[in-house]
């Protein structure tokens, strides 16, 4: 109940959240992968002494090879993203990194991407989004369709849109963040991926407090037939504190192994990981400390439904 009773706190924390959410996105921009952007990305990793990436750079600039990112990985590795390279580039470019074999390295991965291919990827990744989000909307509005009064179904979807955007908007402007220092912490795939991971979660989680909250509203309803104002809101507190315990748990569970994937887990995991951990606390403070709130605050300023006016026989005086 202190949720509902703090919640003017906790809506203005998580305005100044998006705000800044919004602010580091605009300052830093993305930081697209070859799987949004094309290109080519390789990553190696030096068996003894890594040469001076100050070197590494000098390489890059001999081959003229436009807006290219030099990123140290670890002690002993490097990753480069460039342009898209032919055969000839690539072949020679890594005859370059060995400094005629003085720095002998392992080829870890490397990634060749057109730019129509990463134009399809992309557009086939906003559909993905946009198609999951509206398939959660539909399905929140079908499973509460018996909920009319006080809030309706379509408030339901509306709030529950509103925390998804809330849950993806947080780990987007953490990663645009960190994407401007550390070239591995791209926009790809693989951090779609992520994302509708998060969604599913997200909506999973506000799902089972709606749930309780439409158990708790039928239970009031039976014994009144208009539950709204107080009563409406000590219902919404009573299920935040049935199902809080549970929401808590799952999140912590689940946050155990990506963190150990994160720590543990090789460079290439640990982007995916972070994305997700950041996903999961978005997901779960969303769900408890946003969502339901707002659902107390549409019904406190929701206009009340227009009574029907009741029909007057007139009065015929008797002769």
């Amino acid at each position: 109940m202190w949720i509902i009773k703090n919640r003017l706190i906790i809506f203005i924390i998580s305005g100044l959240v998006g705000i800044a959410s919004f602010v580091s996105i605009a300052i830093f921009g993305f930081n697209p992968g070859i799987d949004f952007q094309g290109g080519s990305l390789l990553e190696v990793t030096y068996t003894q002494e890594r040469p001076a990436v100050a070197n590494i750079q000098g390489i890059v600039s001999d081959l003229e090879l436009a807006g290219t990112v030099v990123q140290e990985i670890d002690a002993q590795g490097i990753i480069i993203k460039t342009i898209e390279l032919s055969d000839e580039e690539k072949t020679e470019l890594t005859n370059q990194l060995s400094f005629d074999g003085a720095y002998p390295f392992v080829e870890e991965r490397y990634k060749n991407l057109g730019p129509s291919i990463s134009s399809e990827l992309k557009n086939k990744s906003l559909f993905a989004i946009v198609l999951v989000v509206l398939a959660i909307v539909l399905y929140i509005a079908y499973t509460f369709r018996g909920v009319s009064q006080p809030v309706s179904s379509f408030r339901f979807g509306l709030v529950a849109i509103i925390a998804l955007v809330h849950d993806i908007l947080i780990p987007t402007a953490v990663f645009a963040a960190l994407g401007s220092f550390m070239v591995d912490y791209q926009i790809d795939v693989l951090f779609v991926t992520a994302l509708l991971a998060i969604l599913g979660f997200s909506v999973n989680d506000t799902i089972v407090v709606f749930d309780r909250i439409r158990e708790n509203l039928e239970k009031a309803q039976e014994k009144s037939k208009q539950v709204t104002g107080d009563a409406f809101k000590k219902i919404v507190g009573t299920s935040l504190d049935q199902t809080f315990r549970r929401s808590l748990n799952t999140s912590i569970t689940t946050l155990v192994p990506l963190a150990f994937l994160f720590f543990i887990g090789g460079p290439a995991t640990k982007p995916f990981a972070l994305v997700l951990a950041i996903g999961v606390i978005a997901g779960t403070y969303s769900s408890l400390f946003l969502a339901s709130p707002l659902l107390t605050t549409i019904e406190q300023y929701q206009k009340p439904p227009k009574k029907k006016a009741e029909k007057t026989k007139e009065f015929v005086p008797r002769v």
